[in-house]
């Protein structure tokens, strides 16, 4: 027997004519990386994420704040590729001590938004593959930054981001 709110629908989310899935109704796979345990709570926002921005996959990689270290993959959501492409390029973020989450950064390649850090590393969560239908016009930032808001607060107030699943959720 399961318990309703382990379970994440994510079919529902699914749409015929969705950016992800490139106009073919019969693409409905997906695959994950690091959704053991509670970690499959990221889900939901990722997914959804990844919908408004019309990419294929969505990550929530980290980097070390002194930086020079390519992004590590924590969790990965992909919606074009089986097993999950788990190799994150972060563009130039140009962080500084000084910057404050959630700041947004919009290239060609990617979305991604600084989540904050813990314990001397930088979390971002990171959309792309856009496929040929490109990024979506005009998504909603404010949306973005409340699913990276969800993302955030599972890292940080669940401790998600800390090593192994520590806390049950209740």
């Amino acid at each position: 027997m399961t318990d309703d709110d382990d379970v994440i629908d994510l079919i529902q989310y699914r749409d015929r004519d969705s950016p992800i899935r490139d106009g073919d109704p019969s693409r409905a796979e997906f695959s994950v990386f690091g959704g053991e345990g509670h970690r499959s709570r990221f889900a939901l926002p990722v997914w959804r994420a990844i919908y408004l921005v019309g990419g294929r996959r969505g990550s929530l990689v980290w980097v070390p704040q002194e930086g020079g270290a390519d992004p590590k993959a924590e969790f990965v959501l992909d919606l074009g590729a089986d097993p999950a492409r788990t190799d994150c390029v972060l563009p130039d973020t140009g962080l500084s001590p000084s910057s404050e989450p959630p700041t947004v950064f919009d290239t060609a390649e990617s979305v991604s938004v600084f989540l904050g850090t813990r314990d001397r590393k930088s979390w971002f969560l990171v959309l792309d593959d856009y496929g040929p239908a490109g990024v979506v016009a005009g998504f909603s930032r404010g949306d973005l930054l409340f699913l990276a808001g969800e993302c955030a607060g599972l890292l940080f107030f669940k401790e998600l981001a800390e090593a192994g699943d520590k806390l049950k959720l209740d």
